[in-house]
């Protein structure tokens, strides 16, 4: 079995569907989102609708957490901040509603599922946490494999038992070991790794291993509908 991890889609249309047409292409058998659906990007009704048809599993990132909770846009930067409210303008009632229902975690075929850092942290970033405590984390969890996104940047974290290793992930197959895992995905819809491709994971579960994905996409049309619809400037530069 194959499964596709896909996170941070950050409403960016023109990635999702370029992501989907080349899941579908990967003899993949299902799919998980881990949040950050809406938020920066233009079309976040529209990548709603896409998820629902395509009965995408979602949990709760932090940009749907900050379009029904005022407290959590309080965290935001001036530019976070104006993206969200203007995706919340963008999204009807019902949308906004719904994201109070939607799950901090799910399990996958034994992997855990969570937007920010395990077990169910939707605000924290992987990188904020010291390797003593993710030691901590890896040790405890019940699960061997946990997929989390928020960062925008690939990056797996390896535990052995004795120590934590940290690796950056690029475009390939990697094998999984005898260890405890966290793997990042990366970002479908606004990647910060210097590669503007939109970024997704395969896990094969027959052959252990994880196989990194790089889609090229329309980008200059998402860019444009970024401005188009009134979010700030920096929203469509850094889909470049």
């Amino acid at each position: 079995m194959k499964i596709a991890i896909i996170s941070d889609i950050h409403g960016n249309l023109e990635a999702l569907l370029a992501v989907l047409k080349d899941i579908g292409h990967q003899r993949v058998e299902r799919v998980a989102c881990l949040g950050d659906c809406v938020g920066y990007g233009a079309d976040p009704g529209a990548v709603l609708q896409v998820l629902r048809s395509e009965e995408i599993p979602c949990i709760l990132g932090n940009h749907e957490e900050a379009a029904y909770d005022e407290a959590v846009v309080e965290w935001f930067n001036p530019q976070a901040r104006a993206a969200i409210e203007r995706t919340r303008e963008l999204l009807s009632d019902h949308e906004i509603e719904a994201f109070k229902y939607w799950p901090r975690t799910m399990e996958v075929e034994g992997a855990l599922c969570v937007h920010g850092f395990p077990p169910r942290s939707v605000e924290t970033y992987l990188f904020e946490v010291p390797r003593a405590r993710v030691a901590e984390v890896l040790e405890e969890l019940p699960q061997s494999l946990c997929f989390v996104g928020h960062t925008h940047t690939l990056q797996m974290i390896a535990w052995d038992g004795e120590r934590v290793r940290n690796y950056r992930l690029s475009e390939g197959t990697l094998a999984l070991e005898d260890a405890k895992y966290i793997v990042n995905v990366g970002s479908v819809g606004q990647p910060r790794d210097g590669d503007n491709r939109a970024k997704y994971v395969i896990w094969d579960l027959e052959n252990q291993n994880l196989e990194i994905r790089y889609v090229a996409y329309n980008i200059a049309r998402a860019s444009q509908k970024i401005l188009d619809v009134g979010m700030p400037d920096i929203c469509a530069k850094r889909l470049w």
